[in-house]
């Protein structure tokens, strides 16, 4: 630990490691970013080498013939609902269980902990024949559902760690000013609450953007159009050999939640790290 009369000790050996791991975890991405604007032959010729002449017709093929910005919208529109979803019942679930003195409030806040164990090919089958009894098998309102669903027991636990720290007097305040329940939860609690908020926005929003298993057992490749859903129906044809498409539309594909979180990752650090200190 480093104070005011000791000097900082370095790690040259260490710092060189990290520099070194995080150049391998970014190169793949460099090197998707340069095949994008590159040619067939040119790829071929040498992966790793800068491009002769950049080229952006790749990009263009992505939104004209394999017309992407559909699934892109779809998954966008997926994102926002599963998102709206869990930020107005986690909250609530987490107040109740923190906050009211319910007989069973041990038992479901045990309950909801348990579901963070449960792997998803445990319920795949059970869920699909749910679904199917249901009648709403390979639509976006089961897969919504079962986002939602899934969401739910790690955001709970993210809220109530948060909500342990906001003072009860807060809330003995506002009911001597007459506000009941919910308008103490909407008005007081809920937007001390923004930094949980802003972290369940950023991870689900990545979680939900870049699945493919999950949409794929549920929706399938000819009912729903998803991102990434669609990208594996264009790479499963056996004759697509144009790599500078792919390349493409990788890069297209993870845009939108790369800037999301480089906008957010300082909210989102807080938010993870909140409730650890009270």
């Amino acid at each position: 630990m480093s104070g005011p009369g000791r000097k900082r000790v370095r790690w040259p050996f260490l710092e060189a490691a990290l520099l070194l791991a995080g150049i391998a975890f970014v190169s793949p991405c460099l090197l998707a970013v340069l095949n994008s604007v590159k040619t067939r032959p040119e790829i071929i010729q040498s992966p790793l080498a800068l491009p002769k002449e950049f080229t952006f017709a790749s990009y263009r093929y992505l939104f004209t013939s394999v017309k992407l910005a559909r699934p892109m919208v779809n998954s966008a529109l997926m994102c926002v609902g599963v998102i709206s979803c869990l930020i107005l019942s986690a909250p609530m679930a987490a107040y109740s269980l923190m906050r009211r003195q319910m007989a069973t409030g041990r038992f479901l806040r045990v309950m909801f902990l348990a579901g963070l164990t449960i792997p998803f090919q445990i319920i795949m089958f059970p869920l699909l024949k749910l679904f199917r009894t249901l009648g709403i098998e390979y639509t976006y309102l089961a897969l919504l559902i079962h986002h939602v669903s899934w969401g739910l027991p790690l955001c709970i636990f993210i809220y109530s760690g948060f909500m342990s720290t906001i003072p009860k007097a807060l809330e003995e305040s506002a009911a001597l000013d007459g506000c009941g329940p919910v308008g103490t939860f909407w008005r007081i609690i809920f937007p001390l609450l923004t930094p949980c908020t802003v972290t369940v926005i950023i991870f689900w929003g990545l979680w939900i953007w870049n699945d493919f298993m999950q949409a794929f057992v549920i929706m399938g490749t000819t009912r729903g159009q998803l991102v990434f859903v669609q990208l594996y129906q264009f790479l499963s044809d056996k004759y697509v050999k144009q790599w500078n498409h792919i390349f493409a539309g990788v890069v297209v594909m993870s845009m939108p939640v790369t800037v999301l979180y480089l906008a957010m990752q300082r909210r989102f650090i807080k938010g993870l790290t909140a409730g650890a200190l009270k």
